[in-house]
């Protein structure tokens, strides 16, 4: 078995409203959770729940699989102090800063759709 030796400062945790159903509880308190693997930008969000533990611990879960998933293709690097990506959600923006490389924030974030923004990465390393 494989394993990621990371630690809390290796991610970015938020919280924020949710919506749908669950009344106040969900729609007024800060219970959803989203969490950022910040050298790679790979995110996983947790909404299910009223409760901030529940949606937490679904956000680690769901990342720790795309961590493995992506560690397994070598897309996770660890040791760079350089900013990887730059995540602007009112703007519907993710910049990408070493290929330039701009997608919306709904298909990376929410989607987790990062092939293209890896692939860019990529090419813009083996250029360097």
């Amino acid at each position: 078995m494989k394993t990621l030796h990371l630690t809390k400062k290796d991610f970015r945790l938020e919280w924020f409203s949710g919506s749908g159903k669950g009344g106040q509880h969900r729609n007024k308190h800060e219970n959803c959770c989203r969490i950022t693997h910040i050298e790679s930008g790979i995110s996983a969000i947790g909404t299910a729940s009223k409760s901030r533990v529940e949606n937490q611990k679904a956000a680690f879960s769901v990342l720790a699989s795309r961590l493995m998933a992506a560690q397994d293709q070598g897309n996770v690097r660890r040791g760079s102090s350089d900013e990887v990506r730059k995540y602007h959600e009112p703007r519907n923006e993710v910049l990408d800063h070493a290929s330039g490389l701009r997608q919306t924030y709904k298909r990376v974030v929410i989607h987790g759709d990062l092939g293209e923004m890896i692939e860019a990465r990529k090419k813009a390393c083996e250029m360097s």
